[in-house]
């Protein structure tokens, strides 16, 4: 498979899912508990396209392991993979020697690479460190999220019935925490909203229009989305769908059609939305 075919492949993955999903039952790769795919080897996690590459291989094969590597990878920790399994295809991004690059810029020049990776399930391994968390491990969600929150800065205003991140005011509503089903449910909402905050022009400035157009606002929609889903996951806490949430996602199709890479493009976003994010808590610390 090509790196083309790994962005075609999982667009055309989820929009399957979309179209022939009972609504009633549907969750996408990137709810429940499954954490933040990280490298067993370096310890670092995946990013963008990559999470829902290795989250749509876990959700298909019940992988709850969030430990992934190359064959050799494992083979450096005495481990075999075992014979017949299926690797799972990752995007990394290798540094040009100077002077090979045939488009130079001043900047820093990288060529995408491929490589196929193998999760801890799928391995004779000796045993080994238990360095990232396992599905079903779940934070508890009320005063993890607050710390989250607080340390980003964001102004919050609660009250009314509808979610939204108003850019005039700078401003999230929600509405109050008892509207809410579950805890879950207000991290999930919150979290949402979060990434568009971070898409300020003196934030992330995300703007879409200038590639999707009048299929910005979709755009966005599925940054927002993905975003929320690498926040909850790196805090522990489950990614939970709202009860229309296939007729929402389903909105998504015509940008996913249009264009098989939007999905890698959202998830590259989401990663950066996720990153400032996260950094907000660290400068706090």
């Amino acid at each position: 498979m090509s790196i083309t075919d790994l962005h075609a492949g999982i667009a055309s993955n989820i929009i399957a899912q979309l179209e022939t999903a009972d609504p009633t039952s549907w969750s996408p790769p990137w709810h429940g508990a499954d954490p933040m795919p990280r490298n067993a080897r370096t310890g670092r996690r995946y990013r963008g396209i990559n999470i829902l590459a290795l989250w749509c291989a876990a959700q298909a094969n019940s992988y709850a392991d969030a430990r992934w590597a190359t064959y050799r990878q494992w083979a450096a920790f005495g481990a075999q993979v075992r014979k017949a399994e299926r690797g799972t295809l990752v995007l990394f991004y290798k540094e040009l020697p100077r002077g090979t690059d045939p488009d130079p810029t001043d900047g820093v020049s990288f060529v995408a690479r491929a490589a196929h990776v193998f999760n801890a399930a799928q391995v004779d391994a000796p045993p080994l460190p238990i360095d990232a968390p396992q599905a079903g491990v779940i934070s508890d969600t009320i005063p993890t999220c607050d710390a989250f929150v607080a340390a980003t800065g964001a102004t919050i205003q609660h009250g009314g019935n509808r979610a939204c991140y108003v850019p005039t005011t700078d401003t999230i509503y929600l509405p109050p925490r008892t509207a809410f089903r579950t805890p879950t449910g207000y991290a999930n909402t919150l979290a949402h909203e979060l990434v568009h905050w971070t898409g300020a022009p003196h934030r992330l400035a995300r703007d879409l229009t200038g590639r999707y157009g009048a299929r910005a606002y979709a755009a966005e929609e599925l940054v927002a989305e993905l975003g929320a889903a690498f926040v909850l996951a790196d805090l522990g806490i489950a990614r939970t769908p709202h009860p229309d949430h296939a007729a929402y996602c389903a909105s998504w199709v015509p940008l996913l059609r249009s264009d098989p890479r939007a999905l890698s493009t959202a998830a590259t976003q989401a990663s950066r939305a996720a990153d400032h994010l996260t950094a907000q808590r660290s400068c706090s610390a």
